[in-house]
């Protein structure tokens, strides 16, 4: 593999995803939201997020052959479809019947879309995969951030936040041509590719589990946290908009440290750090202490999974990548999975602090597994 980046591909399959995450930005909020205003309660709003990540997890052992036998590009065309489709039809109806097969569907698709662009950006990194990653993670932030931002100004009510989500998932299959790729480059012969990557990487894929875990309970619930501690809707949405673009000025950073200092040594200083911070949010949210706070605890979380990513190119290759990325999205699966319903249930139960206690719970249980464990991240092959 060569060890400078193919910035063309790079670029197209950045834009690409971007453009999707935008649209993911809004709808992962307004969901929620709708389901508040309907006097939902917190647990079954927690069940019908994780319907996404379940199906991101049942997907992701079968994904590495699928990919490889259609080939990534039509796939990723294939998983645009379903989304945009997904979208029209959460607008046209409001009924939970509908919306749960929906969102497991969705789930699906996401994580599709997400296992090949990562694949194809690890691949096509060259060296320095930390800066590079944390670069990608960044532009992921300000696009996901969109929709936060725009929320307070075009509302819940009516098309127009599902049209401006239609839309750029439209433009979102646009780069897509310019992604020079052939349809073997990973392409699954033996199968079993997946099976074999979580038995060699149980500890990186928990690290990635910890920071999907946050991601899925941060974003469904830290509006719903805001308004009930007393923020507005607007000043809720926005701090979390900036929670996230946060990420813009401290990832490339991150990534950069990685690779110039120890991937292990981060993650561990990353974790702590968001220990810290989720027990500081449930006092700063009624200060302006809150939204240095959001930031520097949004920061450090996705420093987890950016380093990770690294990891994951510095170590496989080919079809053992594409695997890799098909466990690392079903990792969103799992991580989405136990968060919002436990989160849920934690908010109905001890109120709406139980938030940030789960992510900081989350958080010390990776300190606890990387302790036992050594660190070792990754197991060497002939002990796979």
């Amino acid at each position: 593999m060569p060890g400078t980046p193919k910035y063309s591909n790079l670029i197209a399959a950045i834009a690409t995803i971007a453009s999707c995450d935008i649209a993911l930005g809004f709808t992962f909020q307004l969901l929620p939201l709708l389901m508040d205003q309907q006097h939902i309660p917190a647990r079954i709003i927690g069940l019908n997020t994780a319907m996404g990540p379940l199906g991101i997890l049942l997907a992701g052992p079968v994904l590495p052959h699928v990919i490889g036998k259609l080939g990534p590009k039509r796939m990723a065309y294939a998983a645009v479809a379903c989304i945009i489709t997904a979208l029209v039809i959460f607008k046209s109806t409001s009924s939970l019947y509908v919306w749960f097969p929906l969102r497991f569907l969705t789930g699906i698709a996401t994580g599709t879309l997400f296992a090949i662009s990562e694949a194809w950006i690890l691949t096509f990194a060259g060296g320095n995969r930390g800066r590079i990653m944390g670069f990608y993670t960044s532009v992921m932030a300000v696009t996901f951030s969109v929709g936060p931002f725009l929320l307070p100004f075009t509302g819940t009510e009516g098309w127009t936040p599902w049209l401006i989500g239609i839309l750029c998932l439209c433009l979102s299959a646009l780069p897509l041509a310019f992604v020079d790729v052939t349809d073997d480059m990973f392409r699954d012969e033996e199968g079993g590719n997946f099976l074999r990557f979580v038995k060699r990487a149980p500890l990186l894929l928990f690290a990635v589990g910890s920071a999907t875990l946050f991601d899925s309970v941060f974003i469904s619930f830290f509006t719903i946290f805001g308004l009930r501690s007393g923020l507005s809707l607007q000043m809720a949405s926005w701090i979390l908009g900036f929670g996230i673009i946060g990420n813009v000025l401290f990832l490339a950073l991150v990534g950069s440290l990685a690779d110039k200092w120890s991937r292990l040594g981060v993650i561990v200083c990353a974790a702590i750090i968001t220990v810290a911070m989720s027990g500081a949010l449930i006092f700063a949210v009624h200060s302006w202490l809150v939204l240095p706070v959001v930031i520097i605890l949004s920061t450090s979380a996705f420093s987890v999974y950016v380093v990770s990513l690294a990891i994951m190119g510095d170590t496989f290759k080919g079809s053992d990548l594409i695997a890799g990325s098909a466990a690392f999205s079903a990792m969103w699966g799992v991580g989405g999975l136990i968060g919002p319903p436990i989160a849920g249930a934690a908010i109905d139960r001890f109120g709406v602090d139980a938030m940030p206690a789960t992510l900081g719970v989350t958080y010390i249980v990776l300190l606890v597994g990387l302790a036992i464990t050594g660190g070792r991240l990754v197991r060497d092959e002939r002990h796979g």
